[in-house]
């Protein structure tokens, strides 16, 4: 099992806004596939990075009308399969389709050349698919990344930092309550609702265990279920990381809560709740303290310019963490068996 980051632990959220500010993107080249809402963000980052020659291509024709005209974008409408191209040198391909196309839509860039691949999380709802794509891009050269964006936030950088200094976490805990919304039947495909904490719930176990290490050893516990969830809708857990550091999770997708995570240090605790904002405490009688956080472009979505930044320019990586597919697999298997889909 991999390590979920590498990047210098003691770097802050201003070092990483200062190298993103530091790098001229503007003759890197972009494709992204989908235009739908993280489609649209793509966009945004890769535009305010300022890079000059992109390439959009969305199923529907109609969202790519507010595109057609601008400079350096070409855009391309009848879905990802109908995309003909030859990848320019470097050329990072993103793909931002809906969760069971995201495979397919890589494996269809790999074959038009490209060799820099950022594919949204969670690449497929199988540990199993995501370790054969791994090693298919292994033996092909390809550098294939999960955009699990939220290892991407300053907030998640600064609580690193701080936490380095202060001689490391010590113990962490963290929730994965959903919000359920009564829609959600009509708006997602039965197959991603049945394995709902992979498609969505993986993002906050996954800014956890970038912050202590993937799970060592654990156990769990999981009761109830949801008409589209029947594996459970209440898991509690615990267990010891790779860095030997204690963690313990809880959700309960039938109650009020909310996502979080909360790391101790020997001199101060931490806590992401909203997950884009960081807030310490000092002592058990004080308040908690909301920390100033520096951001490179806070009107792009929170973690979107990060990512994108570190797979334009590998300078960037020693202060943005990515997640490899290997990683990513991993992660997923640990899914599967905190919610029960073995």
């Amino acid at each position: 099992m991999g390590t979920l980051v590498e990047p210098d632990p003691t770097a802050s959220s201003a070092e990483l806004a200062g190298a993103i500010k530091a790098v001229d993107f503007s003759k890197c080249a972009a494709t992204v596939i989908g235009y739908g809402g993280m489609g649209r963000q793509y966009v945004k980052a890769l535009r305010t990075l300022g890079v000059q020659r992109l390439r959009v291509c969305s199923r529907s024709k109609a969202p790519l009308a507010e595109l057609e005209g601008e400079n350096g974008i070409t855009v391309s409408a009848g879905g990802f399969e109908r995309l003909e191209c030859q990848a320019q040198p470097d050329e990072l391909g993103i793909i931002a389709t809906p969760t069971l196309s995201l495979m397919a839509a890589a494996e269809h860039l790999v074959s038009l050349g490209f060799r820099r691949l950022l594919i949204e999380k969670p690449v497929s709802l199988r540990s199993g698919e995501i370790e054969r794509l791994a090693r298919e891009s292994n033996k092909t050269g390809v550098e294939a990344v999960c955009a699990y964006n939220r290892v991407a936030y300053p907030s998640f950088h600064e609580a690193r930092s701080r936490a380095a200094q202060e001689g490391g976490i010590t113990s962490c805990t963290y929730t994965f309550t959903e919000m359920v919304k009564p829609d959600w039947p009509q708006r997602f495909p039965p197959e991603e609702l049945a394995r709902w904490g992979i498609a969505n719930s993986l993002h906050v176990i996954g800014m956890a265990h970038g912050l202590i290490g993937m799970p060592k050893e654990w156990s769990g516990y999981r009761r109830g279920s949801l008409p589209w969830h029947p594996t459970g809708a209440l898991f509690v857990g615990s267990g010891i990381s790779e860095f030997g550091i204690p963690f313990s999770y809880h959700a309960d997708w039938g109650s009020t809560g909310r996502w979080s995570v909360e790391i101790h240090t020997a001199v101060a605790s931490y806590r992401l709740c909203p997950l884009e904002k960081l807030f310490r405490r000092v002592s058990a009688l004080s308040d908690w303290e909301e920390v100033s956080i520096d951001t490179f472009a806070p009107e792009v979505k929170t973690g979107f310019v990060e990512q994108v930044a570190a797979m334009l320019n590998p300078s960037i990586r020693r202060f943005a963490a990515l997640v490899p597919l290997e990683v990513a697999a991993s992660l997923t298997g640990y899914a599967e068996e905190v919610f029960g889909y073995n």
